[in-house]
């Protein structure tokens, strides 16, 4: 079952890509959401790489503040198409993922602290 989710990319402290994944009830409130979130990262410069509301499948713990590199342990690949929304997949350890901005759609090797729950 697809949800409405926000997919934010940021940049670590050490220069890899962050992905957060943040459910939310529908795509208004997650716009709200989108919106005061990059403000905050803007106002407090880092600004987010990328940040869209967007329908997943897949469903993450929830994104705790103040995670740092020891916790983001977990590895996906997002994909970002040219027509809009994303699509993000979980890599298996020692997966080989390659960052390829600008192609169709991007593609994005991402961590995370979040974990993937399982089905149910």
């Amino acid at each position: 079952m697809l949800e409405t989710a926000l997919l934010m990319l940021t940049l670590t402290a050490d220069g890899d890509l962050r992905v957060t994944l943040s459910p939310a009830a529908d795509a208004a409130e997650c716009e709200i959401d989108r919106e005061t979130v990059v403000g905050i990262l803007t106002d407090a410069g880092e600004p987010p790489l990328v940040a869209l509301c967007g329908q997943t499948a897949l469903r993450l713990t929830p994104f705790v503040h103040g995670a740092g590199p020891a916790e983001e342990t977990h590895r996906y690949r997002v994909e970002l198409p040219s027509a809009g929304g994303y699509a993000i997949t979980p890599l298996a350890e020692g997966e080989a993922c390659t960052t390829k901005e600008h192609a169709e759609p991007a593609i994005y090797c991402t961590r995370s602290a979040q974990a993937v729950l399982p089905d149910g």
